[in-house]
């Protein structure tokens, strides 16, 4: 839940930076890639606060823990499910149904294309019958109404090509499923409708620059018809048909996006620090020999995991309050295997820190570890995170 809405408020962010820098004087592909770049920022940064940053004692390694029913992750995370979560169920079943729908708008796609009669024209595939409302692409089918003039077919063609070459597909998809996850979010709905409309831009200017007169009529002939699918590509696609005319005449400066470009990179990076830093994570920095044998939980890490997951009761006062974080535990395995000197090295909150401490203190004893083949005491740093679903 937490990184939803963190990945909501980041896509939100994106996108207005884009609205307020991006929308004018900035080159079509720049922008393109600009609100594809928020969608993978927006996912990818919340996934980062697990991330470590050093510990001022260059000796004290950080267990390399493990998710709790997962494989090489980094963190031990001890979750607990409220069994009553309404939002959360009405959220869940929205997306779900949100997704079956587009999976089936894909199938309706799929289905058309293999009931259609296909001529294969170098790398694309070209769909041409009268019950084609409007000029429109997926992928590399391309779909042709049948009763376009020669001049006309020929820019059109040019127009959808470039859609298949430039795999403008691959962001409708990705929009789309985020539309789908963010099914609430208004932001996740321009940031599609934007690009799409930047699609269609890219198009127009490599397709219409030697014959932009009929290509503009092109244009007003299509505007009111239908789209085959909406997920394809389709000529007739946009909100604002005098934005998409005035779109084609206009000139774009490569040094206007590189300077903008630029501008954002720095929000970009401190969103990134911000996030990345926010749990002030450790890891460790020093460097084990190979005369070392770090001391072992018995029965390995997957023990360790399991013992954590039975053993730590999350706070009630904590519940109830949705508090949430990770607890950095320091402590000492004596040279017999033995717990002591446990501390909180970083901690999250006082109810927390103290149920990490308690669980840490009751660990049966370890396997201690050696140094050039004599037991010896090994500090040990354990991150447990504690999280609500």
């Amino acid at each position: 839940m937490l990184y939803l809405i963190k990945f909501n408020l980041l896509l939100a962010a994106g996108y207005l930076l884009y609205r307020i820098i991006f929308q004018s004087g900035t080159t079509l592909n720049a922008r393109r890639y600009f609100l594809l770049f928020v969608v993978f920022f927006a996912a990818i940064i919340p996934l980062l606060e697990n991330w470590n940053v050093n510990v001022n004692q260059g000796d004290i390694p950080v267990l390399q823990s493990i998710q709790a029913g997962a494989d090489n992750l980094q963190n031990t995370v001890i979750e607990q499910t409220n069994s009553a979560n309404p939002i959360m169920l009405i959220y869940l079943i929205i997306a779900g149904v949100m997704l079956v729908i587009s999976i089936l708008k894909i199938a309706k796609l799929v289905g058309l294309l293999r009931k259609s009669d296909k001529e294969k024209a170098g790398n694309y595939f070209l769909i041409c019958n009268e019950k084609i409302p409007a000029p429109a692409s997926f992928f590399n089918y391309i779909f042709m109404p049948a009763n376009l003039d020669v001049k006309s077919n020929a820019l059109i063609l040019i127009h959808e090509k470039i859609h298949a070459a430039q795999w403008h597909s691959v962001d409708v998809l990705i929009t789309e499923v985020v539309k789908c996850v963010c099914w609430f979010n208004p932001f996740a709905y321009l940031l599609q409708r934007d690009l799409r409309f930047v699609h269609e831009c890219i198009a127009d200017q490599e397709a219409g620059k030697a014959h932009q007169t009929i290509y503009q009529e092109l244009l007003l002939r299509f505007h009111l018809s239908t789209s085959i699918n909406i997920l394809t590509n389709h000529f007739n696609q946009t909100s604002n048909l005098k934005r998409r005319i005035t779109m084609f005449n206009s000139t774009f400066s490569t040094k206007k996006s590189l300077l903008k470009l630029a501008l954002v990179l720095p929000f970009f990076i401190v969103a990134g620090i911000l996030q990345t830093g926010a749990q002030n994570q450790i890891v460790s920095s020093a460097v084990i020999t190979e005369s070392e044998v770090q001391p072992e939980f018995p029965g390995g890490m997957d023990a360790l995991i399991k013992y954590l997951s039975e053993n730590i009761k999350y706070p009630d006062a904590a519940k109830s309050e949705n508090i949430q974080g990770t607890t950095y535990v320091e402590f000492t395995v004596s040279k017999s295997g033995k717990i002591k000197n446990v501390t909180v090295k970083k901690g999250c909150n006082d109810l927390l820190d103290a149920e990490a401490v308690r669980v840490v203190k009751s660990m049966p004893d370890w396997t201690p570890g050696t140094k050039e083949g004599k037991k010896a005491e090994f500090v040990q740093v354990l991150p447990i995170r504690f999280a609500l679903n």
